[in-house]
């Protein structure tokens, strides 16, 4: 990690921190305040935590290794970090999307206190922030899956199929986050008209008016009520 300097029209580099995850990969980066926050993936997933506020000489404060990765970060109030990656096994096999909520009040020791794992599952959100939704004043997550085969949404006392052998399934799925972890709120999907799993359309977008989460994708657009998650209204544009 670099620090530079804006001098004109010129950049000068005034500190530096590396060494991190060697031979491995950076997926994320996030900068909250005086802190950086850095992924790196090969088998583990080591999720570093940088000290910025002097710019001439950043450190390493912190660091956790889990299996899987984060792919994106994003803040959730104070001391919480959320990710989206891919869970992983020992060896580094990817094992379907997974968030993180992860607690960052002591930067010298970063430690994740939930996981809500998706087998087999892939969502837009791990290379595009744009498909992430994060609403604090309902503490809401809502990330877009595509899961294969026989994959399950999964978390602490409850399991919830999602599609059947060999087709891939597309929905958004809204979380709440807690202090102790994620509570599903329920999923939301887009229908080309048939109603089998391999006509559902992928959610490429959330957002959340009065009490309304709105999801858009190729086919439409769907108003779903936060409070019963039952469908308000769909604009079918495909």
């Amino acid at each position: 990690m670099y620090v530079l300097r804006a001098d004109g029209t010129t950049l000068t580099q005034v500190g530096k921190v590396t060494g991190l995850g060697k031979r491995e990969r950076i997926h994320a980066v996030r900068f909250v305040g005086g802190t950086g926050y850095v992924v790196t993936f090969r088998q583990t997933d080591p999720l570093y935590t940088v000290d910025l506020r002097d710019p001439t000489a950043p450190k390493v404060s912190g660091e956790l290794k889990i299996n899987g990765y984060s792919a994106y970060l994003h803040p959730a109030g104070e001391g919480r970090l959320l990710g989206v990656g891919q869970e992983a096994s020992d060896r580094g096999r990817v094992q379907g999307t997974q968030l993180s909520l992860f607690d960052v009040s002591d930067p010298t020791k970063p430690t994740r206190i939930a996981q809500y794992h998706v087998k087999q599952g892939h969502s837009e959100a791990e290379f595009d922030p744009h498909a992430f939704l994060y609403w604090p004043a309902e503490r809401l997550v809502v990330v877009p899956l595509t899961v294969y085969g026989a994959g399950a949404v999964s978390k602490p006392g409850a399991v919830k199929d999602l599609g059947r052998p060999g087709l891939p399934t597309n929905v958004a799925v809204a979380l709440r986050v807690g202090d102790g972890g994620f509570t599903e709120v329920g999923t939301v999907d887009h229908t080309l008209g048939t109603g089998r799993p391999e006509h559902l359309a992928p959610i490429r977008r959330s957002l959340v008016v009065d009490g309304v989460l709105w999801t858009v994708s190729d086919a439409g657009l769907k108003a779903t009520s936060l409070s019963s998650m039952k469908t308000l209204g769909w604009l079918r544009t495909a």
